[in-house]
């Protein structure tokens, strides 16, 4: 579902708060669509779980003019919502090949093709690196690096505090960095 389409239905139900509700939906969808894929990896349970996010944002709508911050009320009731529907079993339809593949059409047609091998290899070691990590340390990770929320949203979303965000933050990429320079260490000496 479009951003324009989701607005419009959205605002065909708001009533009198339309304005304000299209307005965080013309805002936010793409963010609110980012974090559900962040957790979900399926298009469809993303855009369910978006659409769910906003439907729950109507029942809240007289909270919504009082929220001094509405990305990170937005964020916070997205990351529920795709967690929740995570754990009721939804799956992910798409491997970690498929998302590099897509990954890779951004990249740019004048890489070399060993420079696009390399740099696949290494999102997908990156991709099991992160995917063993604890659950706390993956999601202050998704929402650090791919939402690119502050430490402050991102203890408001998870319901944490902002030094244990920043404490989860930093355990996860020392890991990922420990075991990066363990590997480089294991295969970086051979010619």
């Amino acid at each position: 579902m479009t951003q324009q389409t989701l607005a419009s239905s959205i605002g065909l139900m708001a009533g009198t708060d339309e304005d304000i509700l299209e307005n965080a939906v013309r805002e936010h969808a793409r963010m609110v669509y980012r974090i559900a894929y962040s957790v979900l990896r399926n298009h469809h349970d993303a855009e369910d779980a978006t659409q769910e996010t906003f439907v729950r944002v109507l029942r809240y709508k007289r909270k919504l003019e009082g929220i001094e911050d509405p990305k990170t009320w937005l964020a916070k009731i997205a990351w529920r919502v795709a967690v929740k529907r995570s754990r009721r079993g939804f799956s992910t339809s798409l491997s970690d090949t498929e998302m590099q593949t897509a990954s890779m059409q951004l990249r740019s047609g004048l890489a070399s093709a060993e420079d696009s091998v390399l740099g696949t290899e290494m999102a997908q070691l990156l991709t099991s690196f992160i995917s063993v990590l604890p659950e706390p340390l993956r999601a202050v990770l998704r929402l650090s690096t791919v939402e690119e929320l502050s430490i402050v949203e991102i203890a408001h979303v998870l319901g944490s505090s902002e030094s244990a965000v920043r404490s989860r933050l930093f355990r996860a990429r020392q890991i990922l960095k420990e075991k990066l320079l363990a590997l480089e260490g294991k295969y970086g000496n051979k010619p």
